[in-house]
């Protein structure tokens, strides 16, 4: 995983209504109850209309609710009350900027969204706020459709099609009945509170159950760059300009050239991806001969990671690179030398005699290194394979063609685990040449 990577700004985006614990719940619910699998949340944004933001800074609703019931009073807010119960999760900004409201073209704030009208403005709102976060490339986010109007999670979870990108996340809260809508819960805090049901039952906060379910989504957002550059475009002309793109972007390898191509793009290799001079420096460091070597061993890579998607290995396609297999590893060596003219496997494949190869399996590094301890060798090919994958993702983005078409690690936001790497276009959209 790249610096960059790491340093990314995690957003938690919500939007909301009259009942505002989804977002401590969500927010409990990744960073908390998750254990080690815990994920950093650096900010929370949320989009609502007038009556969401009277509930989330005072707790009231046109004079109906109670300061307790905010998140965002300074006293007794309940935001505030998860911080101070959990300290670990350490420093969230979130405060009435973070707030977006949904307006009319004349500045108008939305009090509720009722009418089509409403409903209309609203995804158009949705829509831009969800574009202009998917551009910026110091954010990743996770997008909590659980709260505020159906209509407005449901214009969320369209947004996050339409640009979101591989590990940008779609999740859904639910809470055990006793606890669902009640005025007084908004967490399971670290000291158990007795509360109050509606039929007039006595329920301890320890018997709260919170249940995220992440809502896998079609990532639409390489079907045309137009739609990333689309401001001021309305919800609907986004879905009618997404669906004349559609099935024009599969991606295309081919085998003899060494190419790739996504739809009717122009195809290209794998060089040239850094602008500022640093892949001429980082490929000479690596290899003798910069003009071959790392070129094919990025392809290689890639190749790799499309023939694991293709074949279903691992979670569809997402593996850790300990555990890919001499026969992958041979399998595409076959692949490629085949369609050069003279199959073979590992053993006989002639990049692998500059040694362009070696560090990228485990099995084969310990074979041609037996005098190596195995932590080296892991670290070996970690590293290796970790660099072409951020070198690939250059490549492509050089090229203009989005993240969904890059090598992508499932894990990257988890504390002590083990990246999990992995094409996650669909696989019939993968074709060899």
């Amino acid at each position: 995983m790249s610096d960059k990577e790491v340093n990314k700004k995690n957003i938690l985006l919500c939007v909301a209504g009259a009942t505002p614990q989804i977002i401590t719940e969500t927010l409990y619910a990744l960073t908390i109850q998750r254990g080690e699998r815990a994920e950093r949340v650096d900010e929370i944004r949320v989009i609502t209309t007038l009556d969401g933001h009277d509930k989330i800074m005072t707790g009231c609703i046109k004079k109906r609710g109670s300061v307790e019931e905010s998140l965002l009073d300074p006293a007794k807010g309940q935001f505030f009350n998860f911080l101070r119960d959990y300290p670990q999760v350490g420093e969230i900004k979130f405060d009435k900027t973070k707030i977006a409201l949904l307006d009319t073209p004349d500045g108008r704030t939305l009090e509720d969204i009722r009418t089509s009208e409403e409903n209309a403005l609203a995804g158009d709102k949705i829509c831009e706020i969800v574009r202009e976060l998917c551009n910026d490339d110091n954010v990743q986010i996770h997008a909590s459709a659980a709260g505020g109007r159906k209509t407005m999670g449901i214009y969320l979870t369209a947004a996050m099609q339409l640009f979101g990108r591989p590990n940008d996340m779609l999740s859904h809260v639910l809470v055990n009945e006793d606890f669902e809508g009640h005025t007084q819960f908004f967490y399971p805090p670290p000291t158990p509170k007795i509360l109050e049901t509606r039929d007039g039952r006595k329920v301890s906060t320890d018997k709260a159950k919170i249940y995220l379910a992440e809502v896998p989504f079609i990532r639409l957002r390489g079907i045309g760059s137009e739609l990333l550059k689309s401001n001021g475009v309305s919800y609907d002309e986004l879905v009618r300009q997404a669906q004349e793109n559609l099935g024009r972007f599969d991606l295309q390898i081919n085998l003899g050239s060494g190419t790739v191509k996504v739809g009717k793009r122009p195809s290209f290799k794998l060089t040239d991806y850094d602008t500022k001079g640093q892949q001429e420096k980082r490929i000479t460091k690596r290899h003798s001969n910069p003009d071959s070597s790392h070129i094919d061993q990025l392809f290689f890579v890639y190749v790799l990671f499309a023939f694991l998607r293709l074949q279903d290995r691992g979670e569809g396609g997402l593996v850790q690179v300990e555990e890919i297999p001499l026969e992958d590893f041979d399998a595409v060596c076959r692949l490629i030398s085949r369609a050069r003219g003279e199959e073979a496997g590992y053993q006989n494949f002639d990049l692998l005699r500059a040694d362009s190869l070696q560090s990228l399996n485990l099995s084969f590094f310990r074979e041609k290194n037996p005098n190596r301890s195995a932590e080296y060798a892991l670290m070996m090919v970690k590293t290796t394979i970790g660099g072409a994958i951020s070198d690939i993702k250059r490549a492509l983005k050089k090229n203009g063609i989005g993240e969904e078409f890059a090598i992508i690690n499932k894990r990257k936001n988890r504390k002590k685990v083990e990246p999990l790497y992995g094409l996650q276009i669909e696989a019939e959209r993968i074709k060899f040449e």
